[in-house]
């Protein structure tokens, strides 16, 4: 399964409090959450490696769609400790980041701070792995994969100060195991060092949560990445925003989340001879049935998605849709 289709999808809700806790849990000790979810997405592409191995006709179009199926695991752990339980080592899956479509592994150490500021510090190891082409810009021939892989660090204050008011920061490197971007297309070797994506990024988001009845509201947040590629072809600053409507009524919990990007790449692009701009749209579902069958700790879980991308280079628009469903377990 694309990294793409699993930071796509994968979700369980996420639960946005409206009051700071004074706790980080309600018991000392380990816990955790196991959740296996299964469903289909529909991908159309041009960078997908689920799509077409051997694009055909003109390379400035459109990808093919492709159907998959998709099943996967994934979960999080927990240690918490302190006086009043206001300490935490965790390891996993963050609920935040997969109710609005975001996946990866992280490892970090949250505080809740006497100010109410919870203060988390995290390492995440495969937050940039998947599968990619070597050369995307090969048609008539098959293209062969290869592997995006990369580290971030992030630093997040959420309910700072007992306020609706967080912020997120974070910086990745990622690197191209086997780049050849250009390679088949009559470029020169300094027409090719414009298209290697290997990259230092940083990413910021600053997010208000307001209330407007018990149990829902509203979080906007915006966002900026900054993105400094190897190639001044991919090197690009993008800005954009998040606007979720959450509800926790009864037993039923879900979050409706709008998104837009817009991405300005620095230097014109070798092979289609234009600046490549984005603009990038996406919307998610997440809905989770707690006490599933009657029993407490399981949950019906699931999230339908669409995204879009909109270039002024054809060969860059994309589109995903996806729908899973699953079972969430606490212990």
């Amino acid at each position: 399964m694309s990294h793409k289709i699993i930071k796509f999808c994968l979700a369980v809700l996420t639960t946005i409090p409206l009051v700071a806790s004074a706790q980080l849990a309600e018991n000392s000790g380990f816990s955790g959450e196991l959740t296996v979810i299964g469903g289909m997405t529909s991908t159309d592409s041009n960078l997908s490696t689920n799509t077409q191995k051997n694009k055909q006709g003109l390379l400035n179009s459109g990808g093919s769609r492709e159907n998959t199926g998709i099943f996967g695991a994934l979960g999080n752990i927990t240690y918490t400790f302190g006086v009043d339980n206001d300490r935490q080592f965790f390891a996993g899956t963050s609920r935040e980041d997969i109710a609005v479509g975001n996946v990866a592994l992280e490892v970090g150490y949250k505080q809740l701070l006497t100010s109410g500021t919870r203060l988390t510090i995290s390492y995440l190891p495969t937050l940039l792995s998947e599968d990619v082409w070597s050369d995307p810009f090969l048609v008539n021939s098959a293209r062969t994969e290869t592997e995006r892989s990369g580290n971030a660090f992030r630093l997040k204050l959420d309910s700072i100060v007992n306020s609706p008011l967080s912020i997120d920061v974070a910086y990745a490197r990622s690197e191209i195991d086997d780049e050849r971007s250009g390679s088949g297309s009559g470029l020169t070797a300094e027409e090719q060092d414009l298209l290697r994506r290997g990259s230092d990024s940083v990413y910021m988001k600053v997010s208000y949560r307001h209330a407007l009845v018990p149990g829902s509201g509203l979080s906007s947040a915006l966002i900026y990445r900054n993105s400094e590629a190897d190639g001044g072809a991919m090197a690009h600053d993008s800005a954009g925003g998040e606007l979720s409507y959450f509800s926790f009524q009864g037993q039923g919990k879900y979050v409706l989340t709008g998104s837009y990007e817009y991405r300005d790449y620095d230097q014109e692009h070798p092979v289609f001879e234009s600046t490549r701009s984005d603009n990038v749209f996406g919307v998610f579902l997440a809905y989770e049935y707690m006490n599933f069958l009657g029993i407490r700790p399981l949950s019906l879980v699931s999230l339908a998605g669409y995204n879009v991308v909109n270039s002024n280079i054809s060969f860059y628009d994309e589109s995903q849709y996806l729908l899973t469903v699953g079972a969430s377990y606490q212990f």
